[in-house]
């Protein structure tokens, strides 16, 4: 385990609150994008029929009920909007923290590679230092059967 996998893991962490986030947003957006398509078929089926009158129009029910269904769509968009520009900061949120998780991987991974690089080189050291001990000892029973 290098020093960096704490880092890792940290911004893996981070990572997955700000995907949860957005996917919150996300769903805020489309709760308020099938508020808003409900809005517009009530709309829709109220005008379905525009040659009758009804006694909502004769009561002038309808005026206030169209006046209502105008603010109640004009504040649905409000929020559509909101919604929409908290999604994009979430989005770049999590891009920025996946950004940062993969270079937190990358620098990991290029620990792991440095301390192999490193081990296999004592380990090639090792070997020659074997090599040369071998050598030595091969002189030196050599120099004593002489």
């Amino acid at each position: 385990m290098s020093r960096y996998d704490e880092l890792a893991e940290a911004t893996r962490l981070l990572l997955e609150q700000e995907l949860d986030a957005h996917r919150r947003n996300l769903e805020q957006s489309r709760r308020i994008d099938g508020e808003l398509a409900q809005l517009d078929a009530m709309r829709k089926a109220a005008q379905s029929d525009p040659g009758t009158i009804t006694s909502r129009q004769i009561l002038g029910a309808d005026t206030l009920w169209q006046g209502w269904l105008a603010r109640k769509r004009q504040e649905m968009l409000r929020l559509a909007a909101r919604a929409r520009a908290q999604e994009l900061m979430t989005l770049d949120r999590a891009r920025l923290a996946f950004s940062r998780t993969e270079a937190a991987e990358t620098i990991c991974r290029d620990a792991r590679n440095e301390a192999i690089r490193k081990a296999r080189a004592r380990e090639a050291d090792a070997m020659e230092a074997l090599g040369q001990l071998r050598i030595a000892m091969r002189r030196a029973e050599n120099g004593n059967d002489a």
